[in-house]
């Protein structure tokens, strides 16, 4: 009887296993994002329960098969890092000013925590002068409820150093303060912050 040497025992690493993907597809002459999706459609694939269903069945190498359900498993059981807990607005302020210090356009970021007061996510969302921009709540929430996230706080840059709220300011913290009540989320704050200063408008009493 033949013994057949396996190294199945071997644990590749996440980039070993990432690699091993890309190779199997390259062997399919599926070099790029454009050609993978190209190849998607012409496999009828337009979900992940298509996705997996493909994976599972007999069209699928064993390799690949193998491949890709063992990288799945990976990005389900990742756990993020997640950042130091804040616990006073004036660690949320000294931070997010440090963050945005030396940035030239005003840039709106939403900052997404968990109930540790972990910040789960920070998102630039909306780029220019808040009353110029489309600085619409449903983009804000959106990525709340993506990462199901308990509270929130948004920020803002003034590159002049002028922390003054403008009304725009003040009507979109209103508005998102409103939202929140609605969505269930905590609207903690909104931060001004520029030349390594900052202005909470919660302590300000402005919403």
């Amino acid at each position: 009887m033949e013994i057949i040497k396996s190294n199945h025992y071997l644990v590749k690493t996440d980039i070993e296993l990432l690699n091993e993907l890309v190779d199997q597809l390259a062997k399919k002459e599926i070099i790029n994002l454009t050609q993978l999706i190209d190849r998607l459609r012409q496999l009828r694939i337009s979900n992940f329960n298509d996705l997996l269903q493909y994976l599972s069945g007999s069209e699928a190498s064993n390799v690949l098969a193998v491949t890709s359900e063992e990288l799945l498993e990976r990005l389900r059981s990742a756990i993020p890092d997640r950042e130091a807990v804040l616990t006073s607005s004036n660690e949320v302020g000294t931070y997010l000013a440090d963050k945005l210090a030396g940035h030239k356009q005003e840039e709106l970021w939403g900052v997404y925590i968990d109930n540790s007061n972990h910040i789960i996510a920070e998102k630039c969302l909306f780029k220019g002068t808040l009353d110029k921009s489309v600085a619409h709540p449903r983009e804000i929430f959106r990525w709340g409820i993506i990462y199901a996230c308990a509270g929130m706080f948004v920020v803002h840059n003034h590159p002049s150093g002028n922390l003054v709220p403008s009304q725009s300011d003040i009507k979109l913290t209103r508005m998102l303060h409103d939202a929140a009540d609605m969505m269930q989320i905590d609207f903690l704050d909104h931060f001004i912050v520029g030349k390594n200063r900052y202005i909470s408008m919660r302590e300000h009493e402005l919403f």
